[in-house]
């Protein structure tokens, strides 16, 4: 940088070289998002069985067994926990992958990656954004339609692409 005020302005690297437009981003084809979506979601079954089958197995053992059977209550409880263990595995999977590899396992499958819309690399808050999304009622159906972009893409601005 010049500290005289006399000299002549410097040219910006603008006016030699225009910036570079963003890649376009084209989002895989929907027959890859589906393997995607039976993979992850048979790989989520397995997981989330083990992980309930292990803590079913800790409570039988810490239960008393001269309290006889298991009452409704206790019934109504070991679902709720198996609901937020299911939640919690999910997230684990989802986020976990996406976040350290922008991958899930399916989409190693596939050959498929996670980028934001712009194309560049997702941020932390976004593949948590989309982690949570997928949770959505219903947010299967947001696929159908061209291009291929359901809700846990559009909402957090991510897109899935084939890698290059």
């Amino acid at each position: 940088m010049n500290d005289n005020p006399y000299a002549s302005p410097a040219p910006t690297p603008e006016i030699f070289a225009p910036p570079i437009p963003p890649r376009a981003v084209v989002p895989a084809p929907q027959w890859k998002r589906f393997v995607n979506l039976l993979v992850d979601n048979v790989l989520l079954q397995v997981l989330g069985g083990a992980a309930g089958f292990v803590v079913g197995i800790a409570y039988a053992v810490s239960r008393d067994p001269a309290e006889g059977p298991i009452s409704h209550s206790e019934e109504f409880q070991l679902n709720l926990a198996g609901y937020g263990i299911g939640l919690v595995v999910g997230l684990i999977y989802y986020a976990g992958s996406e976040i350290l590899l922008r991958r899930t396992p399916a989409k190693f499958l596939t050959g498929t990656i996670v980028v934001a819309a712009d194309g560049g690399p997702p941020t932390t808050g976004q593949i948590l954004g989309r982690t949570l999304c997928r949770f959505i009622p219903f947010e299967a159906f947001s696929f159908f339609g061209d291009p291929c972009v359901g809700w846990h893409d559009s909402i957090p601005k991510t897109r899935v692409v084939n890698v290059s």
